[in-house]
């Protein structure tokens, strides 16, 4: 059709077709390009970056003209993809196995809204998720969300890790029932900073606690059982909190291929003031690099930092099952982490696939790395029950490893992976773990 203008020139008109459904100022608004700019290679370049990667087009062109005023008129060709999906999802991974369905709608009202309800219910974890996100209030770089989570959890607390070569068993089963809604409010800049501020309220309670694996009253708490109940991992109420994060987000992606870095750090705190039953604390930092190498080869570097102070059960982190394959789900808790995740995959082939175009499918290999321990516990606690041990983790005993291989299925027309699979081998444990998803979800 063209090509862009290899010199610098006014753009003079902007002229969007093909769009059926994304409104001509969204497609104006998310390519960023406004009549005024300077427009030359770079700049189209750029432009079709940022069309592709939000994911709401399956094929992208711009070429440009010159203007009878002088100039340019640029014309940017966005074929829309499909933009809802009502599908299902199956899981099968170590201690949690289930399914559910979702409606996500990726474009809503034409304006880059996003609205997801999805409902699973699965042995470990059963949960409700709703999230509407809007990021361009009236074009503006105001942006907002609101989320509810509502959760039914079966929780797993295994004993804390005493030596570096292991791989401790759960000794206490608990219900947890967290239900969560909260609502953010944050400003854009320059295209890739964000701050935002998130208000959060939740209510949390236990059901029955159970001893697993033998375990006796004295492994899950310090001089055994006080009465005829076991205690639960921590203490009932409400839990509000605000956040306070900022986001350097650069990454592109390119139908199934990342490349840019990403920083965040968020500071949470509880808000006692507005009702909260607990007082804590937490700080959460992460940085994730991406490149492309030989066209279709992408390299993956996460890396991550937490650290908190008086965190309740519903808040401590955890490390396990998808987050460190090769383990068991939520395996090492703590309120200290460090975690580190690199990933290679490759294009293996592609083949047509009935309504979804063409089916492409690639091949990965993982490392992923975890210390987690506590280094916040204190016989003044009143908040938490800890497992005896959970504070005498020393050396290397909290710092856990593993390798695996897996594959991912994408589709051109939808933006998550229709399938995963991934083999995880704990090097530590020596213990081989399968992780499996079938669904709008990834491993």
């Amino acid at each position: 059709m063209g090509s862009a203008l290899a010199t610098a020139e006014t753009v003079r008109q902007i002229v969007v077709v093909e769009n059926n459904k994304t409104t001509d100022d969204t497609v104006r608004y998310i390519a960023n390009v406004d009549e005024g700019d300077e427009w030359g290679t770079s700049a189209r370049e750029q432009a079709i970056v940022e069309l592709v990667s939000s994911g709401l087009f399956k094929d992208i062109d711009i070429f440009s003209e010159p203007h009878p005023k002088g100039g340019v008129k640029v014309t940017i060709v966005a074929k829309d993809k499909h933009s809802w999906v009502v599908a299902p999802t199956v899981y099968n991974q170590p201690t949690n196995k289930g399914g559910g369905v979702g409606f996500g709608e990726n474009n809503l009202f034409g304006q880059n809204k996003k609205l997801l309800l999805y409902g699973q219910i699965a042995t470990g974890d059963s949960f409700f998720v709703g999230a509407y996100i809007d990021p361009s209030i009236g074009g503006t770089p105001l942006h907002w969300a609101f989320d509810v989570y509502l959760k039914n959890q079966r929780v797993l607390e295994y004993s804390a890790p005493s030596k570096f070569l292991e791989s401790p068993d759960a000794v206490r089963q608990t219900k947890l029932r967290y239900l969560n809604a909260g609502a953010k409010l944050g400003v854009t800049l320059f295209r890739s900073l964000s701050l935002d501020a998130r208000l959060r309220a939740a209510n949390v309670f236990y059901g029955a606690t159970i001893l697993k694996n033998d375990a006796a009253p004295e492994d899950v708490m310090e001089g055994g059982m006080h009465g005829h109940t076991l205690d639960d991992p921590g203490v009932e109420g409400w839990d509000m909190s605000s956040e306070l994060s900022l986001t350097f987000d650069r990454r592109a992606n390119w139908y199934g291929i990342s490349t840019g870095d990403k920083y965040h750090i968020l500071y949470e705190k509880a808000l006692p003031g507005l009702g909260s039953d607990f007082e804590y604390w937490d700080v959460r930092s992460s940085w994730v690099r991406a490149r492309k190498y030989f066209d279709r080869h992408n390299l993956i570097l996460k890396t991550g930092f937490s650290i908190g102070k008086d965190l309740p059960f519903q808040q401590e982190f955890s490390a396990g099952g998808t987050s460190l394959r090769g383990y068991k789900g939520a395996q090492f808790r703590g309120d200290f982490k460090v975690s580190f995740n690199a990933e290679y995959s490759v294009h293996l082939f592609s083949m047509p696939f009935p309504l979804l175009e063409r089916l492409a499918v690639r091949g990965l290999a993982f490392y992923d790395s975890r210390y987690i321990t506590f280094r916040d516990i204190e016989d003044s606690d009143t908040h938490r029950n800890y497992l005896p041990g959970a504070d005498s983790q020393e050396g290397a005993a909290p710092f856990k490893n593993a390798v695996g291989l897996g594959t991912r299925f994408f589709a051109r027309s939808i933006v998550l992976p229709l399938l995963g699979l991934d083999v995880g081998y704990g090097i530590e444990s020596g213990a081989i773990e399968v992780y499996f998803a079938i669904g709008l979800t990834d491993i």
